[in-house]
């Protein structure tokens, strides 16, 4: 079989393949059937290969992803049996319409991996283990409580606590295994930065911090200095206890180093924020990620059956006319969902469109085919009036997305027998496309912050749906990236009227 490797896949094999022993190499039909093998298929599959069977009857990772959307496209980390972890190469042969399946063992390198990952584990526990004794001695005799820094920023106790430490109110209950100083001590968020740089200095020495105050459990304050000490290349901090006078000079310094704190506290808060919005943009990256596979399995089996002459002729024309709806949506979910992808970058100003012409009538009748479930059920009228020759230029799925948006909002407050007119004029230079319905309407203060991503006062649908705005949010933002202006006018019980101005082509 290598001997008849059409070029572009021997090609793809030798500059993308690495180069591992006990390789598989499947080739199946552009539906998936096996037409034939090279290498052990027992390496990787628990069953018997057999010639026209579906490939991912053994594979599920494989279910519809033959044809893939994109070609060469690479499946990482795929575990095949207990025993068998590989990389899975899909490549078309264009010529022939036939597929080529590559089965690259990576069992070998996942397994490095975690060995190392248990080894680094290891040595750091002995390290640990090697570094617990109190080197100083029994220093809570002294009234020092001593802790040693660790890796991930928690700290260990070192040998006893003194009777001070056990007293206080913030530390009642807390002390087991590795503790978070800062969440004991908020002065800690001032001192520690100051600390992890003098510890970084390894040379033997100590570096001590201000004062401040804890609360006993006897209601009493208690006030504390801490130490950060170099000691054989080791870092240690000690806490201890004040237990001379607390003039005038040392209130003053505490207040400072609160009001130090208080703005520490702040940076951190921002810097937390800064997290939470990175972790936003990887959340949207995993959840798109990972519905591209079910949306592309659904898409593939639409295609399917529309190609299916024999299917189709089985089939009354309106399961034809769905079946080809559901087809259309699941390639404009798949492309919505690319969008949603790079989401961030459009909420950053910096998304980059890919434009086309198209008749604004086209998409304003997309976004009545989708609406015409809830229309049916709501007994609504929708009336379209946009002349068949108004031309525009917009990014299609997210235009269509917009349209969606204001048309289900209007239903969602449109009562039961209620009209949705969507109607498009001409002006000097541009179109103007309106939404209007006979709904119940909004206030002002609704309709001004209603592009603002968040509304506070909502308002119930006719059939007690609850409105947040929301969704005019992003409306607002993919107008804004076009270059498009969204006006709206409502009135209390009469109804609201949506207009966006578009360039006329």
């Amino acid at each position: 079989m290598l001997r008849n490797l059409p070029e572009n896949i021997l090609k793809y094999l030798v500059d993308q393949v690495p180069p591992y022993t006990g390789i598989l190499i499947v080739k199946t039909s552009a539906e998936g059937v096996v037409l034939g093998w090279h290498g052990d298929p027992a390496d990787y599959l628990s069953e018997a290969l057999m010639i026209n069977e579906d490939l991912s009857d053994q594979v599920a990772a494989l279910f519809g992803m033959i044809p893939p959307l994109v070609s060469p496209m690479v499946l990482s980390r795929i575990e095949m049996h207990s025993e068998c972890i590989a990389d899975i190469h899909i490549v078309e042969d264009e010529e022939l319409n036939e597929f080529w399946i590559f089965f690259v063992n990576q069992t070998k390198e996942v397994e490095g991996i975690r060995d190392f990952l248990q080894r680094l584990n290891e040595s750091k526990l002995s390290a640990a283990k090697s570094n617990s004794d109190n080197p100083f001695g029994a220093l809570h005799l002294l009234d020092l409580a001593t802790f040693k820094p660790q890796s991930d920023g928690l700290f260990s106790v070192v040998g006893e606590l003194p009777h001070w430490f056990q007293t206080l109110s913030s530390v009642e209950g807390r002390i087991k295994g590795r503790i978070q100083l800062a969440d004991m001590f908020p002065f800690m968020e001032v001192f520690l930065p100051e600390a992890n740089a003098f510890w970084d200095k390894q040379r033997n020495g100590n570096f001590k911090s201000g004062v401040w105050s804890e609360n006993a459990q006897s209601g009493n304050n208690l006030y504390l200095n801490a130490y950060a000490i170099n000691f054989n290349g080791v870092g240690y901090l000690m806490i201890r206890p004040l237990y001379q006078e607390f003039d005038g000079e040392m209130e003053v310094m505490q207040r400072a180093r609160e009001q130090s704190l208080a703005f520490e506290k702040l940076a951190k808060a921002e810097r937390k924020l800064k997290d939470l919005l990175d972790y936003k943009d990887k959340f949207v990256s995993i959840v798109s990620h990972d519905l591209r596979s079910p949306v592309a399995s659904v898409l593939s089996i639409a295609q399917m059956l529309n190609a299916d002459e024999g299917f189709l002729a089985q089939i009354s024309d309106f399961n034809r006319e769905m079946l080809n709806n559901i087809q259309q949506e699941m390639l404009r979910l798949l492309d919505y969902n690319d969008k949603l992808y790079n989401w961030s970058n459009l909420e950053l100003g910096n998304f980059t469109l890919v434009t086309s012409r198209i008749q604004l009538l086209e998409l304003v009748t997309q976004a009545e085919r989708t609406a015409q479930p809830k229309l049916k059920e709501k007994h609504i009228e929708m009336q379209v009036e946009v002349p068949s020759g108004f031309l525009v230029e917009v990014d299609t799925t997210l235009f269509a997305q917009v349209l969606n948006n204001l048309v289900a909002n209007a239903l969602k407050f449109t009562a039961e027998g209620g009209k949705l007119t969507v109607s498009a004029k001409k002006g000097e230079g541009f179109y103007v496309l309106s939404l209007a319905d006979s709904g119940v309407g909004m206030s002002k203060e609704v309709a001004d912050q209603l592009f603002q991503g968040f509304v506070r006062q909502s308002t119930l649908g006719t059939k007690g749906e609850k409105g947040t705005g929301l969704g005019m949010g992003i409306v607002k933002k993919i107008l804004d990236a076009h270059g498009f202006d969204i006006k709206v006018d409502s009135v209390v019980g009469e109804g609201t009227t949506f207009s966006i101005y578009l360039p006329a082509i």
